[in-house]
């Protein structure tokens, strides 16, 4: 029973910090101080370290012994690595659909698209990436293949906490119904076309998020909590 609660309070907590970063109430650079984290979540310090290990190895949290934790700012390195994986297991995924021609797949593909039109006219941010970030997801579900999905669903979600924390608002990358034309190019059979626009895609994506972090970093210092009051 202990072990179940102590999951159950790091899970809070890491949800919690994730959460924050995603709404960028938590910016790069910032300090997330373990006494104070476990005061806000009611918890022992114990599960804040659990949590914050978990955020660092999903390379959102820095930690450096006597020196604390803060929130990281990936390098253009890692951003770079990250989409890189995605192009490549994604023209794999848009590849097979095109061959397969699944109908039933592409209209609820087609629905999803409702949602996000949705959200966008809504302006909720927080809501449009979520809501981007699952279509490629439900892409990779059609597959039907459990261990592709289980591994890609982590790594669009590492993505999409990339683009809601360092993408600004207007998501130019995912305009011009980028959506829509891949699932007609998929419902056509026209592998190379959807192929090309995935590409486009996610270049596009990848280019909003290391120009916000060019941005941040002439001002970012991971440390900059040592001096503040």
């Amino acid at each position: 029973m202990a072990d179940k609660k102590l999951e159950t309070t790091v899970d809070r907590v890491y949800q919690g910090v994730y959460a924050a970063i995603s709404k960028r109430s938590l910016r790069p650079g910032m300090k997330l101080g373990e006494a104070s984290l476990a005061e806000l979540f009611d918890v022992s310090r114990t599960s804040v370290r659990a949590a914050l290990k978990q955020l660092e190895a999903e390379g959102l949290v820095s930690i450096e012994p006597n020196k604390g934790a803060w929130v990281s700012l990936p390098s253009d390195e890692e951003i770079r690595s990250l989409f890189e994986t995605r192009r490549l297991i994604e023209i794999g995924i848009v590849s097979e659909l095109c061959r397969r021609r699944d109908n039933a797949a592409t209209q609820d593909l087609r629905d999803h698209l409702l949602l996000e039109d949705e959200a966008a006219r809504e302006g909720d941010h927080e809501r449009l990436i979520h809501l981007l970030g699952e279509f490629h997801i439900k892409l990779a579900a059609t597959l039907n293949n459990p261990v592709l999905l289980d591994w890609f669903r982590k790594l669009i979600s590492r993505a999409s906490l990339y683009a809601a924390a360092l993408d600004d608002d207007s998501h130019d990358a995912c305009r011009d119904n980028e959506h829509l034309r891949l699932i007609e190019f998929i419902e056509s059979g026209n592998q190379s076309a959807a192929i090309e626009l995935t590409c486009i895609h996610l270049n596009g994506i990848e280019k909003a998020i290391l120009d916000v972090a060019a941005t941040l970093k002439p001002s970012y210092n991971p440390l900059k909590h040592l001096i503040e009051t």
